[in-house]
């Protein structure tokens, strides 16, 4: 699956197995081998390759038929529930992380009327530039 993709990617971003290579600091031939799953990417190649391409490591492996490695979206109050945080190594307890989320509550109540304002004024620079 890695191989079919990867040249794929590649044909689609018009790259040569030589340029690919000079990126990766590998031998042409053995990016080509990648492709014709010959041999195995190890994971910094594989990294390389997903910032290269502009895609996630899973998509190159056939873990995820979306693209896009921008698409996973984590939210923060879901993150700050979770009882195994850490800061510098030391464990967080619930005590602590409280005042984080009080923080966070206000941050966001705080920037939510400018973000109404923004929207609007986009909505309207969009509809005069429309007339």
């Amino acid at each position: 699956m890695y191989g079919k993709r990867l040249a794929h990617l590649r044909k689609a971003h018009r790259y040569t197995l030589e340029y690919i290579g000079k990126q990766l600091g590998i031998a042409k031939s053995s990016y080509g081998g990648y492709e014709t799953e010959a041999k195995k990417p190890p994971l910094d190649k594989l990294t390389k390759l997903a910032e290269l391409y502009d895609v996630s490591v899973d998509y190159i492996l056939g873990l995820t038929d979306d693209p896009d490695p921008k698409k996973e979206r984590k939210d923060v109050s879901e993150f700050l529930q979770k009882e195994d945080l850490h800061w510098n190594g030391r464990p967080l307890s619930p005590e602590e992380l409280e005042p984080i989320r009080h923080i966070l509550e206000m941050v966001v109540r705080d920037r939510e009327p400018q973000r109404i304002n923004k929207d609007k004024n986009e909505n309207n620079s969009k509809a005069n530039n429309e007339q």
